[in-house]
């Protein structure tokens, strides 16, 4: 990382916008070859610094989970039990049904308040 302005690098620090400082000259070279307008230069910036605070939000979620160990659904076994329907899970997980409005893509009943409300939630 080479900001040019020592001045703006200890403003993000202070700022604690650590997320723009790692993409700043990535962002910079964007907007001179014209790929971005004042704006969306500030926009990519700000999306920047956002998935900077997401990722070390989960992080720091999961370390203080103390989980003895992490899984995903792509490397959940699958074939431990043959009855869990992995075809539904795996739907489920890549969130296509949220795109739908539909509170999800099963077709039994909710069987949880969890569910009730994403319900209630889709409907209004």
């Amino acid at each position: 990382m080479t900001v040019l302005n020592p001045a703006l690098h200890d403003t993000l620090r202070t700022l604690k916008l650590t997320g723009m400082l790692e993409t700043l000259d990535a962002r910079v070279a964007q907007a001179r070859t014209g790929a971005l307008g004042h704006l969306d230069f500030l926009q990519v910036l700000c999306e920047d610094e956002i998935a900077r605070r997401d990722t070390s939000a989960l992080a720091r979620r999961l370390r203080l989970a103390r989980f003895e160990e992490q899984a995903t659904i792509e490397t959940f076994d699958f074939t431990v039990n043959p009855k869990v329907p992995a075809a539904a899970l795996r739907d489920l997980a890549a969130l296509r049904w949220l795109d739908a409005g539909s509170p999800s893509s099963c077709t039994d009943p909710p069987v949880s308040a969890k569910h009730i409300s994403l319900k209630r939630w889709a409907t209004t």
